[in-house]
């Protein structure tokens, strides 16, 4: 997630440089086909390309507002599961009355379980890594530094036994949390809980599914291809259609005016960074669209997960009262993962 104030400019210039080129070469080239080599008959008007403009308007629109409805559901889920973290760190430590090794136990497991989520969506990412940082989806190159990178991002909170029966499971975040409901029925059975205590204990653990079931739905259902592939379509057309459209319309207004015949072309050729100003405004919102699509990749746009997880363990650990508690994660190069 990007958390500086401005977005570097240089940034915004390295992703777009290319439909700035070729817009400006495509709007000259217009030009010179229609007002110095005669061909006046590319011409279009205004009309029908601005109402193509609406449209790809309003489509671009709905896909940003459907993105964007994507990542901060992401958002609020991980919301979620931090909130609901404190509350299950606050239960083990008031509700269970076992030894402070239980407490401890059902604290660390449930760290396990917020990496192990974290991991795991992280692992397949659909971005490749970028050498240089980028403000549109871009994956970060070197991620080794982050302790979600790797399986042992959950395997160092539990005992070496619970860790190594995880490697028989594909998803091993679910049967962690399954392991939270074993533990407390061995808690019941030995009178550490009474009915009215694991019960409550056992809603937060349902929390906890569901958190990771809306988690993997956003993560295994992509944002729709043909949203996306259309809307890229839409937005390439109309950039192309735009210099067609803009020179006929500047040709009018030279009609009448007593220039010279360069004076006239000069003046056409102001048509081009009108229609490289359009194009480029179209792209930059197509691209804000996509980057909000995947919020759990690498990406600079996402939502930061890693920082999250590491929030939720500085609080638990500070609730055990632990002496060894990690410090918060920084930005890189002004983003937080």
């Amino acid at each position: 997630m990007y958390v500086r104030e401005g977005i570097n400019p240089r940034h915004i210039f390295r992703d777009s440089w290319a439909v700035i080129v070729v817009s400006a070469l495509w709007a000259s080239l217009v030009v010179v086909l229609y007002e110095i080599l005669g061909a006046r008959f590319i011409g279009i008007p205004i009309a029908p390309v601005t109402t193509v403009g609406i449209v790809v308007s309003l489509y671009l629109g709905f896909k940003s507002n459907s993105a964007y409805n994507r990542w901060w559901e992401a958002r609020k889920i991980w919301g979620s599961i931090v909130n609901d973290s404190r509350v299950w760190a606050n239960h083990s430590l008031t509700l269970v009355t076992a030894d402070r090794e239980a407490q401890r136990t059902l604290i660390y497991r449930h760290l396990a379980w917020v990496n192990a989520l974290a991991f795991q969506l992280r692992k397949n990412s659909r971005l490749k890594p970028a050498a240089k940082q980028h403000i549109f989806d871009r994956r970060l190159e070197d991620i080794s530094a982050f302790d979600t990178a790797t399986r042992e991002c959950y395997r160092r909170y539990l005992s070496p036994e619970e860790a190594e029966d995880l490697t028989r499971y594909a998803n091993p975040a679910v049967h962690i949390i399954r392991k939270q409901g074993a533990h407390l029925q061995a808690l019941l059975r030995e009178g550490a809980l009474d009915n009215n205590r694991i019960v409550q204990m056992a809603e937060v653990l349902g929390r906890f599914y569901d958190s990771q079931g809306a988690c993997e739905r956003i993560k295994n259902a992509p944002f729709p291809r043909q949203i996306t592939h259309f809307g890229l379509i839409f937005t390439y057309l109309f950039m192309a259609m735009m210099p067609l459209a803009l020179v006929d319309t500047f040709a009018r207004t030279v009609v009448g005016r007593e220039w010279t015949i360069v004076t006239a072309h000069e003046y056409m050729f102001t048509m081009v960074p009108f229609s490289v100003l359009i194009s480029w405004l179209f792209f930059i919102v197509e691209k804000v669209s996509e980057s909000c699509e995947d919020p759990f990749e690498w990406g600079t746009t996402d939502v930061p997960i890693s920082a999250l997880t590491r929030t939720i363990e500085i609080d638990l650990l500070q609730m055990l009262d632990e002496p060894n508690v990690p410090q918060q994660l920084q930005p890189v190069n002004g983003v937080l993962y």
